[in-house]
């Protein structure tokens, strides 16, 4: 169970802070446990209610530094994802991004920027589901890495590619 103050990671909402824990403020009778979370990189959007068992909706802590870092030195490694039907890219790119970990983050990212190379050497068009989850990608990794090590979003790939280098 998380605590009251801590930040987690809430699904594709990203990082959101814990605001409080108790019954549901709707449902006098519902006998669960709820979190009230409030989205960090976007404080104007509504807080989220959800039960502290929440079976549909995945939530984790954040990566510490050290993981953060280990994970930075695997990047290299890190498969891209292997889509073997083209109609269901969107759905493998979903699913790998639903499960909020961050080695998946890291495969998508890499699926979509080389796939951006070799359509854009072969001068194809680059497609909106690429766009779209690749840009979710590097938000829900960056933001998550930015906010533990204390920098700005915009830094993130500055703060890896040296990192990367370093340990090459």
């Amino acid at each position: 169970m998380f605590q009251v103050g801590e930040h987690i990671v809430y699904g594709i909402n990203g990082i959101c802070r814990v605001e409080s824990i108790g019954p549901s403020p709707y449902d006098k009778s519902d006998t669960r446990t709820f979190y009230l979370l409030v989205p960090v990189n976007n404080p104007m959007s509504s807080t989220i209610l959800t039960p502290v068992n929440n079976e549909h909706v995945p939530m984790r802590r954040l990566m510490t530094r050290d993981e953060i870092d280990a994970l930075i030195s695997e990047m290299p490694r890190i498969e891209l994802l292997s889509v073997p039907i083209e109609k269901q890219r969107r759905e493998i790119y979903r699913s790998v991004i639903g499960e909020l970990k961050p080695e998946g983050y890291v495969q998508v990212i890499k699926t979509v920027h080389r796939r951006r190379e070799e359509l854009s050497a072969a001068r194809k068009h680059f497609p909106v589901t690429d766009l779209e989850y690749g840009r979710l990608a590097k938000h829900l990794l960056y933001s998550e890495c930015a906010h533990v090590l204390g920098l700005s979003e915009e830094k993130m790939e500055e703060y890896i590619t040296e990192r990367i280098k370093e340990a090459q």
